[in-house]
């Protein structure tokens, strides 16, 4: 493998990173389908956990051993009008739950559970095959709408948002480089706007099988900024059902005002595609 090969994905990872943020992960592990008619489906289970208090940026003591816990379902699919132009679909369901301190000074669990915003998106993408990679560039434009806002615990502020993502991959026989960006407007009035980019390098050891290391950057524009990384699995059972296993961990987290951090993080994923 030549430099020439590498050079023009690193000098667009550099842009990517420098000027358009976001998470562009889409179905079916963002990986096929890659043909004209496909369609697919996949299931993630995400657990979300911490009871680390902080202000800005700074630990604090947490006498009250106040926690939260966050269990998602997310169900999505996509479907394939032509490889370079798809329309996919995520619905997720949140059970989350976290420690209150009661005006008394007791404390309690404080649970809610319901529907997240749903989002559709329709990634466009623009192939490149050559003779020691392949890979693609690609824009997804996104709206998210109908999440459950009536609690005083809520999942959603209720708004329809939308957005703008990149995503950008190369892969050779051993490697895959995959960069991807998405930038939300807050339509809700009062909520700043929220983005998040992601950078995943991974390596071919199987040829139905990949490990990877992610790092993910959020800033949730009202509530926390979170930059984490971690280790990723993948793998190919038979062309139809396909795996992944994602952890990643904090490396820095700054949080509006002071509350708990948004932690570590395990997702794992099962999908089927046609």
């Amino acid at each position: 493998m030549t430099l020439r090969v590498y050079l023009w994905p690193v000098c667009l990872l550099a842009m990517v990173l420098c000027l358009c943020p976001a998470d562009a992960d889409q179905p079916v592990m963002n990986e096929v389908p890659r043909w004209n008619g496909g369609y697919g489906g996949q299931i993630f289970q995400e657990f979300r956990w911490s009871d680390d208090l902080m202000r800005g940026s700074t630990d604090l003591s947490n006498p009250d051993k106040l926690r939260y816990e966050e269990h998602i379902t997310s169900f999505e699919g996509v479907y394939t009008w032509h490889k370079s132009i798809r329309m996919t679909a995520k619905v997720p369901y949140v059970n989350k739950r976290r420690i209150a301190v009661n005006k008394d000074g007791s404390s309690e669990w404080q649970k809610s559970n319901g529907l997240d915003d749903t989002k559709l998106a329709i990634p466009i993408r623009k192939y490149r095959n050559r003779r020691h990679y392949s890979g693609h560039v690609g824009i997804v434009p996104q709206v998210r709408f109908g999440g459950d806002s009536g609690d005083a615990y809520r999942i959603s502020d209720g708004s329809v948002d939308y957005a703008m993502g990149v995503s950008f991959e190369s892969e050779s026989a051993g490697f895959k480089l995959s960069v991807g960006g998405t930038y939300w407007w807050e339509q809700e009035s009062g909520q700043d706007d929220d983005w998040a980019t992601s950078v995943e390098l991974g390596y071919n050891y199987h040829d139905r099988g990949a490990a990877a290391w992610r790092m993910d950057y959020v800033d949730d524009g009202n509530k926390y900024a979170w930059f984490a990384g971690g280790p990723v699995l993948f793998w190919n059972f038979n062309d139809v059902l396909l795996g992944r296993i994602e952890y990643k961990f904090p490396f820095y987290e700054n949080v509006d005002d002071s509350g708990l951090a948004r932690g570590q993080v395990i997702r794992l994923g099962l999908g089927a595609v046609f």
